[in-house]
């Protein structure tokens, strides 16, 4: 069973132009890495600082484990580093 990564980020105030520039640049990395099933971004509609990543990875091992420790991880990160406040909400969900 496949699951859902929903990452929700707040790009720092007046940030939210390069945020989504970087996001954008950040999930083609993110696409390439092993267990990657796909991967999109959206930006609020009420909120141009707000954000979410949705990811359907194949398991969640191929997330925290494979992705988040290997070398993919500070390459996709420094795409959006200093561009948002604070720690991104991240949760996972049973995708079929």
């Amino acid at each position: 069973m496949a699951v859902l990564e929903v990452a929700e980020f707040t790009a720092l105030e007046g940030k939210g132009a390069e945020f989504a520039a970087g996001i954008a640049r950040g999930i083609e990395v993110i696409r390439s890495a092993e267990g990657c099933l796909d991967a999109q971004w959206s930006r609020s509609v009420e909120n141009a600082e707000e954000f979410v990543l949705l990811v359907r990875w194949r398991t969640i091992e191929d997330h925290l484990q494979t992705f988040r420790n290997g070398p993919l991880f500070p390459t996709y990160r420094q795409h959006i580093t200093g561009l948002f406040a604070g720690q991104p909400r991240v949760r996972h969900y049973h995708f079929d």
